[in-house]
């Protein structure tokens, strides 16, 4: 092997070795957000980006444009948000109406 060719392998392995370490990770990281972002239903439990906690009241999915999300964030306070503010979705709607019933029934 030749100076040229040892070189160009060395580059085809870095590359190789960065999509392995960076891209990849990041691109199923991506694709798992995309899904989690696709089954939210109102009721669900998110956190924003800007660190809040809210549940979902309601998606709006217009034929063109941008889908809107209604977090509300405390009793009376709602707000309007785009699919990226969601950073994840903490508890699914199911779970919250039963955490919910399981608190109403707890002995004070």
């Amino acid at each position: 092997m030749n100076d040229a060719e040892l070189m160009s392998a060395l580059i085809v392995g870095v590359v190789i070795a960065f999509y392995i370490m960076f891209w990849r990770p990041d691109q199923k990281a991506r694709d798992r957000h995309k899904k989690e972002m696709r089954d939210l239903r109102p009721g669900d439990e998110v956190l924003t980006t800007s660190n809040f906690v809210a549940r979902i009241r309601d998606i709006q999915v217009p034929e063109n444009g941008q889908t809107r999300i209604t977090l509300e964030l405390a009793d009376g306070v709602v707000v309007t948000a785009m699919p990226g503010a969601i950073l994840q979705r903490l508890t699914p709607a199911a779970d919250a109406s039963v955490d919910q019933k399981a608190s109403e029934n707890r002995p004070a």
